[in-house]
């Protein structure tokens, strides 16, 4: 939910990996095949791919081919995005022209991308662990990758990193194809507008889970907020942590701040390297802003532990 640094390594990396899928075959040609029943369906060298985009965007302003489809940011996507819709019927691929980008997405090594992005946590709703596994000396991927503009509509942009933001299964399938006013996780940080608050219904609280409501109070963008709280259902989803939150209720009682003084200066350089280790252990989570995307419902946490003067 905090804006995700992709860094200059990681493109590169990207970049490689998709242009990798094209290789020297015997008479020096540059091609990429797909193969179907051992019989080649298709081969396409990456200069027809180039003439492809070339004709294509003839009338845009800037120029293109694959490598820059690549690695165009998010404003630059954007703004072809918006040729596209305007010139649909000029730019639209047949059949096997939308497969060349497929395939170089269905090949694509999901773990080492996310590997370099280094996400642990759902961007989207800081709920599930997206990390890689290894298994039988190779790395899996516990993540799905959304296409932030559905490939469907937009299969050029099938392989453009901006494009690809691993995400749980379950806010995959909740965003599926639709084209909401959501916050990008690589561009802004839905934290930034929008903060956790508890809501006590009875005096039982201290006790009972369901005395409590998890509230979200906008503090901006109300619009594209309650867009992204509706697209993954993080409203409904989060009233199933009220536990976690009574559970900080309990604590702030029991860690008063002498309290968490007495345990850093106790323990400061043993179990503890600075303070925000000891409120970790007291919380659960992670207590700093740039670390919300490290351990899932982290943005809860940290949320409701200031509300309740835990941190």
């Amino acid at each position: 939910m905090t804006k995700i640094n992709v860094s200059i390594k990681a493109i590169e990396n990207f970049k490689k990996q998709v242009l990798s899928n094209f290789y020297n075959t015997k008479d020096k040609k540059i091609v990429f095949k797909k193969e179907e029943s051992k019989k080649v369906k298709w081969t396409v060298d990456i200069n027809a791919i180039n003439r492809l985009i070339k004709r294509k965007f003839k009338n845009y302003p800037k120029e293109l081919d694959l490598e820059k489809l690549i690695t165009l940011n998010y404003s630059e996507l954007y703004d072809l995005k918006e040729f596209i819709d305007k010139n649909n019927s000029f730019v639209k691929l047949n059949k096997t022209q939308k497969d060349y980008f497929y395939t170089l997405y269905q090949r694509l090594k999901k773990p080492e991308y996310i590997k370099d992005l280094d996400i642990t946590v759902c961007p989207y709703c800081n709920r599930n662990y997206v990390f890689n596994f290894k298994k039988a000396n190779s790395l899996n991927a516990t993540a799905q990758l959304d296409h932030f503009f559905d490939k469907k509509d937009y299969p050029f942009f099938s392989v453009s990193i901006f494009n690809l933001v691993p995400s749980c299964q379950t806010c995959n399938q909740r965003k599926s194809t639709q084209q909401n006013n959501i916050y990008h996780p690589f561009i802004e940080s839905f934290n930034d507008d929008m903060k956790f608050r508890l809501k006590i219904k009875d005096s039982k609280f201290y006790y009972d889970k369901n005395s409590l409501e998890i509230e979200s109070e906008i503090i901006n963008n109300q619009k594209k907020v309650n867009s992204h709280i509706e697209t993954f259902n993080i409203q409904n989803l989060y009233n199933e942590h009220k536990d976690i939150a009574l559970e900080l209720i309990q604590k702030a009682q029991v860690y008063n701040k002498s309290y968490i003084d007495e345990l850093y200066q106790k323990y400061e350089g043993t179990l503890f390297k600075n303070r925000e280790d000891v409120l970790r252990h007291i919380t659960g989570g992670y207590v700093e802003d740039k670390d919300i995307n490290k351990r899932p419902l982290s943005k809860l946490i940290k949320d409701i532990s200031e509300e309740l003067d835990l941190l």
